[in-house]
């Protein structure tokens, strides 16, 4: 044999060495049927109790894998490993009831033992060259949206375990949906943290969603009130003005849920309630992009908002002590509620800036105070030229020229992001505690998709 044949055999019998080397291993098939036997054995176990919904949810989580993210990754292989933990309670929980009445317990122990082992060891199938290439999509924003999905499962796996059921809307046209229902929104948190994260796009993402919240809670209460009562919260309706979130509790001395639901947002994301989760911002917002560029108010503005805010508070306790009747009450609440529709019809949509959510709105200023027990912020880096491009971005009227010049958005920023992707020379940016720029972003914006998908499920009249 010559010694250009044996070179042209010794490269193909490597090359063939090379293509064998990367086929080794499980198939994506085999893996993907690993998982699924794992799931089925984990809702049979769910099954037993009587938990159908949560079953075939184990089972619908793996269709997370059709969308080729790497977070999916990450969020499969922490359910793994919290059904193996699940798995290890439940053996611990029947053999001490087994040794209590002196039953043979050692083959339960291993039988649930290698049910435990073969659940936490099936998360290792994510670490394969196969199943890595094929979640790697969004490789920059994994965590965020892993994070995301994680925070709203669990917030809402927590209403629906320890609030009496049906709370959760699904749950109310099948009483076993509301498990589908928070596989649902836990998605949709994902997907949505790596729209937000791209700064050019936010702005129009952050508004879509804060839209489509808004929609989704109006939608509820039109059919709520013309006889689906199914998807009322309960049979005690509010006026849906953000005002009534402040005065109802001083008027009726009670009903403090919405006041706690708006408090814990503040502690969570600061003022950004006012720009991704009040359902009646979204008009405003939507009635002030009318205008290409916002006009800045004057400063008395801003002292018209305390007199407001003092004034909603003091006509509601003054219809307390006169005894005034839930009509007349009502009645006031919603001529304010009128009024500030036509606030936003009217002077938002003309000077391009939402007057409503930040002059008009009592709740709006609280956030704005409270929301500053948040440790998140808007800064500007001291290489800001003060070009003012941010200032032709915002429609919270925060950036008027002395906020700028010293380095931060004035008291009515909302953390909405929208003035980041102006800035030219990258010196706008969150922060939270010691967190560079970039994690401090990817922190707020899981946070906030986290919580908007939560108000989806659980926000209604």
């Amino acid at each position: 044999m010559g010694t250009e044949t044996r070179g042209r055999s010794y490269v193909l019998s490597n090359l063939a060495s090379s293509q064998i080397a990367k086929n080794v291993g499980p198939s994506p098939y085999a893996q993907v049927a690993l998982l699924l036997v794992v799931a089925l054995v984990l809702g049979a176990h769910f099954m037993r109790d009587g938990e159908l919904g949560l079953a075939l949810s184990c089972v619908a989580a793996l269709g997370l894998l059709a969308l080729k993210r790497r977070w999916v990754k990450i969020v499969l292989r922490v359910g793994l490993l919290a059904g193996a933990a699940l798995w290890l309670l439940t053996t611990v929980e029947l053999v001490r009831a087994r040794l209590a009445f002196d039953e043979p317990w050692l083959r339960l122990a291993l039988i649930l033992g290698a049910v435990t082992a073969v659940t936490a060891l099936s998360s290792l199938v994510f670490r394969t060259r196969a199943m890595r290439a094929r979640l790697e999509a969004g490789a920059e924003t994994a965590r965020a949206s892993a994070g995301a999905f994680l925070l709203t499962a669990t917030l809402l796996g927590v209403v629906q375990i320890v609030v009496e059921r049906p709370m959760l809307l699904a749950e109310r046209f099948w009483p076993s949906g509301g498990w589908l229902e928070v596989l649902a929104l836990s998605t949709w948190a994902a997907w949505l943290t790596e729209k937000l994260l791209d700064a050019k796009t936010q702005p129009t993402w952050r508004r879509r969603l804060w839209g489509l919240f808004s929609i989704v809670f109006f939608a509820q209460l039109a059919f709520g009130l013309l006889g689906a009562e199914h998807l009322l919260m309960t049979g005690t309706l509010h006026l849906p003005v953000p005002a009534v979130i402040l005065a109802g509790p001083i008027y009726r001395g009670g009903g403090f849920f919405m006041v706690v639901l708006f408090l814990s947002t503040l502690l969570f994301v600061g003022p950004a309630w006012c720009s991704y989760l009040c359902y009646f911002g979204a008009m405003d917002s939507a009635m002030a992009h009318r205008r290409r560029r916002p006009v800045a108010l004057p400063r008395w503005v801003r002292r018209a908002r305390l007199a407001i805010l003092i004034a909603v508070a003091t006509t509601a306790a003054i219809l307390r002590l006169v005894g005034a009747s839930g009509a007349v009450a009502a009645g006031a609440g919603l001529a304010f509620g009128v009024a500030g529709l036509a606030l936003i019809a009217q002077r938002s949509r003309q000077l391009g800036v939402m007057v409503h959510c930040t002059v008009y709105c009592p709740i709006g200023l609280i956030a704005n105070m409270l929301g500053k027990v948040s440790p998140f912020r808007v800064r500007i880096g001291d290489g800001c030229t003060e070009c003012g491009l941010c200032a032709k971005a915002c429609r919270f009227d925060a950036l008027h020229a002395e906020d700028i010049a010293r380095r931060r958005p004035g008291l009515t920023c909302s953390l909405c992001g929208d003035c980041l992707g102006s800035c030219k020379d990258g010196q706008l940016g969150y922060r939270f505690l010691s967190l560079d720029p970039r994690r401090s972003r990817a922190l707020f914006m899981a946070l906030v998709a986290a919580l908007h998908a939560v108000f989806l499920g659980v926000a209604r009249i």
